[in-house]
């Protein structure tokens, strides 16, 4: 007997070694993957970060450093996919093959990358400039295609950029004659001799044939035989400090490919004219400048024109505009050299002020106007027409409303060059900042709308203008639900599935997020201006407010509502650019093609069928894939895997759900010998904050709902085998210092927790979802419609399909995702044997209301569920 108490202690023992020796091997998998986790986090930010970095280095036309950035960006990528498959057993081999591939791809476009001085475009579509080209560009293109993707009626054209400016000169060995004649004039040589002989040499030389192929080519598809004018854009004009107004020279009316060759010379050699370089003697700039860029538009034939100043460089502090116009072509309004006629509206006008403005009609004798076979001639007005105003009360209302769009987008006071074709439609052909006096600076002020919010960071420049659409879900963001015409989104947080409509807005605003996350690559790919880090946007600004997005400044405005609530009407709509045709200047092929493999995002919908390995067609989408896989894998932690830990496991039953606890490492405040812990063990801050929510004083964890028949719904939950976990099964929280993921079964719903919640926030997220059987499916989808509602007002995207719901916060601070997980815990009381509530289809809204009101009891629908049919 001795003999086999003795065997079967050590049998027993020996087991119970056995099993402790698995549950710390399971423990230790468990640990490992879960710091695999933490390691794959901090990667995908690297990369991220990387990808910025390789979208600066083709913005540059660098080779040399799009090399490194690229082999950078593809190291990362090999980690994150060692990574997913450390965490996931190895479930994701198949990437490695991809992963490879990509490499492959990006290292064959490497090698075909051949070292350049200049990468710049010799010509770009107007429609292609953004603020990346402005150095290539000058401000004068820079800022009309600004304004025509804005919605401002600005002609089409295109632009031959400093390069081919460049290109021009060197080819005839132009620069150093250029150089030594200048040279001259600082020793004392005249300026109007130095200035001849470089225009007559430049003149006399001949566009090289490549470049002149390219401006006859991109005329050409403005339009066969269209007139163009042909103007300077300079780097150095058009600046506050620095206008050059009317110092450099423009071609008008240009008809014939010869024509636009030659009109090419003429503005390059305007560069070097004697006004011009006076004007730099006088304003103390360096003589030899060649960053002059030449900008080709389509010839408004006008029936009028003029030149309209938004603040009053008389007197700035009067509150009034300044507005001159003639018949006929402009020429005469900017020249000085014939009568004009003279408006002062007032800047913010009221009903009819208008038709009352101080005014004075001039007899404009003569008009200028375009030749059919190409050029300017003068002609005398008829008699009858003279003394007649050049605009109508109507139409310079029309202008006055465009002014105060430009202005507004500017940010500042503007002096605008307008045409009115002959069928009566403006046209803006050159907007610059006014030139004011130092004592009256103070009124640059009055350019800009109050600011809203500021502060913010930018994930992409530029600045945009339209209707606020703050958007809490994918089908909230959805631009059938959004205002028609400009308009920004306004999210919450970098969702990257809001990718996919990105095309459809003008800008974004984001609370949280950063520069380097998803969506702000694909923002910075359309070209799109996008702030993050804006806090409070989604209480701020309102849906179908007009706003103004300055992501240069870190700003959100308010916009003038009067002026860009038409900014659609009088034939600006065709004139918009749109996604389609957003993006950046074309790279060349070679540089095109490593885009292709690198920065696309294609992966956009991590709930539709498309998101797999076989669509990772970019180093991007592979990024996108493994982090998505990543979190679901500790999102979807199974019972299988816990169970082995089996010993290790810690009871906490201080809350109204019983947890099974892992501690991960600073998860519990030490190792006890005992199973069962108390709150006061726990250091977890998620799940502390999630206990604390379960713990809210209201909430029914141990009564029925107000009312309503529970029998129906207990009796179905109790068969119900299709659920993710059977009622009965234990609920899991596995946790560290700042982590937490926990599956719970809450009567007859599912719910699952993952969560970071750390001091650095571009790693932390919260995510959750809510599903379950227990009732009948019209109910059951009611339900999740609640949860729903009361996850997007909490600032969560939310994507539901069925009876369940997905709810994903991306990067919040740690006192938010604490605040967040607060929320979760009374959501966890909340929507027990909620079913019951369910009675139609008004009840979702209403059961949101009274949750987010507080009324976590349902004390205040109680009436009238008790006058509900019972539902079965």
């Amino acid at each position: 007997m001795n003999f086999l108490t003795s065997w079967f202690n050590r049998a027993l023992a020996s087991w119970r070694d056995l099993r402790t020796a698995r549950a710390a091997e399971a423990l230790g998998h468990l640990k490992a993957r879960y710091h695999a986790f933490r390691i794959l986090l901090a990667d995908n930010e690297q990369a991220l970060e990387r990808l910025a970095d390789v979208e600066r280095a083709l913005a540059n036309r660098d080779g040399g450093e799009v090399s490194e950035a690229a082999a950078r960006l593809m190291d990362t990528a090999f980690d994150l996919v060692d990574g997913l498959n450390r965490i996931t057993g190895g479930r994701h081999m198949g990437l490695y093959d991809r992963q490879e591939r990509l490499a492959q791809a990006v290292r064959r476009s490497l090698a075909a990358i051949a070292p350049r001085e200049d990468h710049a475009p010799l010509c770009l579509a107007l429609a292609e400039v953004d603020a990346d080209q402005r150095r290539f560009c000058g401000g004068k293109a820079a800022t009309l295609a600004q304004l025509r993707r804005s919605g401002l009626p600005v002609p089409d054209g295109f632009v031959a950029t400093t390069r081919a400016c460049r290109r021009f000169l060197s080819a005839s060995g132009l620069e150093a004659k250029i150089r030594r004649s200048l040279g001259a004039v600082e020793l004392g040589k005249s300026v109007d001799s130095a200035t001849q002989e470089i225009r007559r040499d430049i003149l006399a030389a001949p566009v090289p044939d490549d470049l002149a192929a390219e401006l006859v080519a991109a005329w050409e598809r403005l339009g066969k035989s269209l007139a163009v004018s042909v103007r300077s854009s300079a780097l150095v004009e058009d600046k506050a400090e620095h206008s050059f107004a009317g110092q450099f020279h423009t071609e008008l009316n240009v008809t014939t490919a010869e024509g636009l060759l030659a009109a090419f010379r003429e503005v390059v050699a305007g560069n070097f004219g004697p006004s011009p370089t006076s004007y730099r003697r006088q304003a103390g700039l360096p003589l030899v400048d060649f960053d002059m860029a030449v900008l080709c538009q389509v010839m408004v034939p006008a029936r009028c024109a003029g030149v309209l100043f938004t603040v009053d460089p008389a007197a700035p502090e009067n509150g009034r505009m300044l507005l001159t116009a003639v018949h006929g072509l402009g020429t005469g309004a900017v020249g000085g050299d014939a009568p004009v006629d003279v408006f002062h509206p007032l800047r913010d006008p009221g009903e009819g002020d208008e038709a009352a403005m101080p005014s004075e009609i001039a007899d404009k004798a003569f008009r200028d106007e375009v030749q059919p076979d190409g050029g300017v001639r003068r002609v005398a007005v008829p008699v009858a027409e003279r003394g007649l105003p050049a605009l109508s009360v109507d139409e310079l209302r029309r202008l006055l409303r465009y002014a105060r769009m430009i202005e507004s987008l500017a940010g500042q006071p503007q002096d605008i060059e307008w045409a009115m074709t002959p069928d009566d439609h403006f046209r803006i052909l050159q907007a610059r900042p006014v030139r004011l006096a130092g004592r009256s600076r103070s009124s640059v002020r009055l350019g800009r709308g109050a600011v809203l919010l500021e502060s913010g960071v930018t994930a992409s420049p530029g600045r945009a203008v339209g209707q606020a659409h703050p958007a809490r879900s994918a089908h909230e963001a959805d631009p059938a639900h959004a205002p028609q015409g400009l308009r920004i989104l306004v999210l919450r947080h970098s969702m990257v599935e809001a990718a996919q409509v990105l095309p459809e807005y003008d800008g974004v605003v984001v609370e949280l997020g950063n520069p380097a996350d998803h969506l702000s690559c694909v923002a910075r790919e359309l070209g799109l201006p996008m702030l993050t880090g804006m806090s409070g946007a989604m209480e701020r600004l309102r849906g179908g407010q007009w706003i103004i997005l300055d992501a240069d400044r870190g700003e959100v405005l308010e916009a003038p509502e009067e002026a860009w609530s038409c900014a659609d009407e009088g034939g600006t709509r065709e004139c918009r650019r749109r996604a389609a045709s957003r993006g950046s200047a074309p790279l060349p092929p070679d540089l095109a093609a490593l885009h292709g493999l690198l920065v696309p995002l294609n992966l956009t919908d991590a709930y539709g069928p498309t998101f797999s390995p076989v669509e990772c067609k970019s180093a991007h989408d592979l990024v996108r894939y493994v982090h998505e896989m990543a979190v679901l894998a500790m999102f979807d932690a199974g019972d299988a895997v816990l169970e082995e830990a089996g010993v290790l496991l810690r009871r906490l039953n201080e809350s109204p759900i019983p947890f099974l606890v892992i501690d991960f490492g600073g998860g519990l405040a030490a190792q006890h010998s005992r199973r069962d812990i108390q709150l006061a063990d726990v250091r977890s801050l998620p799940l502390l904050s999630l206990c604390q929510g379960m713990a809210t004083p209201g909430l029914r964890w141990r009564e029925a709902p107000p009312v309503g028949s529970v029998g129906g719904v207990l009796s179905r939950a109790l068969l119900d085998g299709r659920s993710a976990r059977p009622v009965g099964n234990f609920n899991y929280a596995l946790v560290a210092r700042d982590y937490l993921n926990v599956n719970a079964r809450v009567e007859f719903h599912f719910a699952m927790i993952d969560a970071v919640c750390g001091a650095e926030r571009r790693e932390n997220y919260v995510r959750f979802r809510f599903k379950g059987g227990g009732t009948a499916r019209e109910q059951r989808e009611r339900r999740v419609r609640a949860v729903s509602e009361i996850l997007k007002a909490f600032g969560f995207f939310t994507d539901r399909r069925g009876d369940m719901v997905t709810g994903t916060l991306a990067e919040p601070t740690q006192a938010e995702a604490q605040e967040r997980l607060v929320m979760l815990g009374r959501l966890l009381g909340f929507t027990r044997l909620l079913d019951a509530a369910m009675v139609d289809d008004e009840m979702p809204g209403r059961v949101a209301r009274a949750f987010l009101e507080g009324d976590y009891a349902l004390e205040g629908l109680t009436a009238a569920l008790a006058a509900a049919p019972e539902q079965a």
